[in-house]
């Protein structure tokens, strides 16, 4: 009986000094809503179903599609390879690094990776939750030592996992390379992960190392298709979810795709950003924007990025 008591005593001490907001094994996941959109954000920690690994939008809802868009054990907007065209020893290496997640206000969190063990590149994601059914992204990252760079470019790669949409290919504004004109709305679905795995922009003309055994197989196989606007979408449900990138002033953002990326019938809706010849210490940034909302039709996708586009002169 006393050495119950005493051990409720104990017990009772320590949870009156734990400050639950701020656990010492800290919190891995941070859920916020606005407007139509409700989102998990996630840093390398697993959760519920979710998987350790996986960083970035864990979930992700809108009040007119109640299941998540992404694939329950993975996420979507998850930073995956940093790479210079050598094949990777350490295969999704941002995954495998620590990394935290702060929330800073009732519309943003905060995913920072320190510097990373190999490739030596910090780096700080903001999410940003912008009514009625938008999230903004800013990356911003350093390099902190040349010597894992060794052709004269950083590669950075994300990927989205989608939960079995029914049309598993993208749409953006293309053409055939070399060919002339503006472009017009192209659907473009690979045959198997890896085949057209890249799609280039029409001004993108930079041809970075690759080793004969690279190993980001995405980025190995550039579609004869390149983009001609910076944005992309893919249908899910009733849904559309688009990316709307803002063109770099260096560097340059490159779409990817893969047909069965999470499993079959769950494809990759996937993103990369080249940098040749970076600076050592230098910080870099690009932003984009995720729209998520019920599908109207492909000029309401060009008016969203026109109006984004302009809202940042």
């Amino acid at each position: 009986m006393k050495s119950n008591f005493l051990r409720n005593i104990i017990i009772l001490i320590v949870i009156l000094n734990t400050n639950f907001q701020n656990p010492v094994w800290g919190q891995s996941e941070i859920t916020l809503e606005k407007g139509d959109l409700k989102a998990v954000f996630v840093d390398n920690s697993a959760y519920g179903v979710h998987r350790s690994g996986y960083n970035g939008i864990s979930e992700l809802y809108h009040k007119d599609q109640d299941s998540t868009i992404f694939v329950p054990f993975y996420a979507g907007v998850n930073l995956e390879h940093i790479f210079d065209g050598d094949s990777l020893v350490s295969l999704f290496e941002p995954r495998r690094q620590p990394m935290s997640i702060e929330k800073l206000s009732d519309t943003k969190v905060l995913l920072h990776q320190p510097e990373t063990s190999i490739s030596k590149v910090e780096s700080w994601t903001v999410f940003e939750m912008v009514g009625p059914h938008y999230i903004d992204v800013k990356f911003k990252f350093v390099v902190h030592d040349k010597a894992f760079f060794n052709h004269g470019y950083i590669g950075l790669f994300w990927a989205s996992y989608i939960d079995r949409p029914k049309d598993i290919g993208i749409n953006f504004k293309g053409k055939e390379r070399n060919s002339r004109g503006s472009g017009d709305w192209l659907y473009a679905v690979s045959k198997k992960h890896g085949d057209d795995g890249t799609h280039i922009s029409d001004k993108d003309n930079y041809k970075g190392y690759l080793a004969p055994n690279f190993n980001v197989d995405l980025s190995v196989d550039v579609s004869d298709y390149v983009f001609t606007e910076p944005y992309y979408y893919g249908r899910f449900r009733n849904m559309v979810f688009a990316y709307l990138f803002d063109e770099p002033k260096e560097g340059m953002i490159r779409f990817s795709k893969s047909p069965s990326g999470a499993g079959v019938g769950r494809p990759a809706w996937d993103f990369q950003y080249i940098l040749p010849d970076f600076e050592v210490g230098k910080e870099y940034a690009i932003k984009l924007r995720v729209v998520y909302k019920e599908w109207d039709n492909q000029k309401d996708i060009e008016k969203e990025y026109k109006k984004w586009a302009k809202s940042m002169k």
